[in-house]
């Protein structure tokens, strides 16, 4: 298939574009949800009024679970923009996405693996989080990106920024960037059967010493409890004997086709294509940067899939090389591989339309029900069913690959975009803070009289200042406060220090019940 003409290109940029607009919908309605964003408010509410920002702390403890350029970059942001605006916290993950869509430009030569990465959900979504997860994989991809230059041209120059965007990576979100690092040089080092001469020893070092620049400090200030949280709990522990997370090691080949929506089909079409054209004389026809995306997309896999924790979030990191090898399919597929990429987009966008067509009659229990009985979500499924009839029928009637692949990832968005729209409320009442934070509110007793055990952390766009001094307690500091609230599944667990309280609330917030008692 010849490359795209000037119509085609045109297009997957408006497609990009859109893409790109779509993410700016939320920020401007919606509270940060329940989990890690509540959590990373936290930390950056401790460090505006404790002052202590070189080592972040969550409930006066060393915050531990990542480093802390994330934190730096957003606390930086609550000068301008304030504590309590949702743009202060996604803004990083914002101009992280428009800048990894850049990146992927300048890789490929055009807009389609931007595309792909845009519109990947896993990508697309967390774009719009307090989260550091899109910043990490801009980096990431910064680093492979010269690290494919120095194996094709030898420049030293580019492993110098290999190793400098891998390190930056690091003190973004931990010691895996490093490890995914290593993969890739060796995987590629295997496939081509030699390496560039190199400075190796002084990129290693310069990969290493961008995170040892916070941690030895860090160690300094804080003594040897902060070493062994960071190396044996948060690095070794997470690595071989996690505490959470636990999984074996297909999980992620298992939940690869919810954790690549909408691209699995396309992206096994085109391995599958890849496979098949190697068997033959001459061998395959990817291009060279496609060809060490597939070394970039096992670098990722791989370690992740032998380390103990796993989450669904840590594969995003392969979704710009996956997008780089979608892109190289499209453009180079030939009219039997075009058939096959189109039928695979075409099942896609057949799936979606099948469950815009069936939300309506799905019945729920408990919440659910009601949630269900909502005329927005009516609309987002009816949304749904007729953005994937519309693009089914644009895309089977073009015969085009390119078309097809933008019909496949703009349903979704539209979808998403509807949610963003219309459904931002009633997620903001049932997957963020606010419910809590009004039972508290509503007590009218000064924030520090306030004992949360085992609660999500408080943070809203109209947070009451009263409540920023409540107390998160452990079951044996909970002292004797004016209210108490708890998870009731783990009231029991402080059943004694319940003793002479009433339940005067109860809330429900990610799907779980929670309790206000007060003497």
């Amino acid at each position: 298939m010849p490359e795209p003409d000037r119509i085609t290109r045109n297009a997957v940029f408006i497609a990009v574009t859109i893409s790109v607009l779509a993410v700016f919908l939320t920020p401007f309605r919606r509270d940060l949800f329940v989990g890690d964003e509540t959590k990373y408010a936290e930390v950056i509410r401790e460090m505006r009024n404790s002052g202590e920002w070189f080592v972040p702390t969550l409930e006066g403890a060393p915050f531990t679970h990542k480093p802390p350029l994330h934190f730096w970059l957003i606390d930086l942001l609550t000068f301008p923009l304030g504590l309590y605006s949702t743009w202060t916290f996604v803004l990083p993950s914002l101009i992280a996405f428009i800048a990894l869509l850049w990146v992927l430009r300048r890789m490929t030569g055009d807009w389609l693996a931007s595309f792909v990465c845009g519109t990947s959900l896993l990508v697309w979504a967390s774009a719009q989080s307090a989260r550091m997860d899109v910043s990490f994989t801009l980096f990431l991809t910064i680093g492979a990106w010269m690290l494919f230059r120095f194996f094709e041209d030898a420049g030293r120059r580019a492993l110098w920024l290999s190793a400098l965007a891998f390190g930056i990576a690091t003190l973004i979100k931990g010691p895996m960037a490093p490890v995914i690092a290593l993969a890739l040089f060796a995987f590629e080092w295997w496939r081509r059967k030699r390496v560039p001469r190199g400075n190796y020893a002084g990129a290693l070092v310069t990969m290493i010493a961008i995170p040892l620049s916070w941690f030895v400090p860090a160690v300094i200030l804080e003594g040897q409890r902060f070493v062994n949280e960071i190396v044996m709990k948060q690095t070794v522990g997470r690595a071989v004997g996690s505490w959470v997370h636990q999984s074996p090691p297909w999980f992620y080949v298992l939940h690869s086709p919810g954790t690549l929506f909408p691209w699995f089909l396309l992206f096994v079409v085109a391995l599958w294509s890849t496979a098949e054209e190697r068997r033959r004389p001459g061998g395959a026809t990817l291009s060279p940067l496609a060809r060490f995306s597939i070394s970039w997309i096992l670098a990722v896999v791989v370690p992740y899939s032998l380390i103990s924790s796993k989450l669904d979030v840590y594969m995003m990191a392969m979704v710009p090389p996956m997008a780089i090898v979608i892109g190289d399919f499209v453009r180079r597929a030939s009219e039997v591989q075009a058939r096959r990429g189109r039928i695979a987009n075409a099942v896609t966008i057949g799936v979606l339309l099948l469950i815009g067509c069936a939300g309506p009659f799905v019945r729920l229990r408990g919440e659910g029900t009601a949630l269900m009985e909502l005329a927005a979500v009516k609309g987002l499924f009816i949304t749904l069913a007729i953005a994937a009839a519309v693009a089914l029928i644009v895309a089977w009637r073009s015969r085009s690959l390119a078309v097809s692949t933008l019909c496949a990832g703009l349903v979704p968005i539209v979808a998403f975009a509807y949610v963003a729209i219309a459904l931002m409320p009633a997620a903001n009442a049932m997957a963020t803070a606010r419910p809590l934070i009004a039972a508290l509110d509503a007590q009218h007793v000064d924030g520090s009289s306030i004992a949360l055990y085992t609660c999500p952390h408080l943070w809203s766009r109209d947070m009451p200042r009263n409540l920023e001094r409540v107390r998160y307690v452990s079951a044996g500091n909970i002292g004797t406060p004016a209210v108490i609230a708890t998870s009731r599944k783990r009231a029991n667990e402080i059943a004694s220090a319940l003793q002479g309280y009433h339940r005067v609330a109860e809330v429900r917030m990610i799907g779980k019940w929670f309790d206000v008692y007060r003497k």
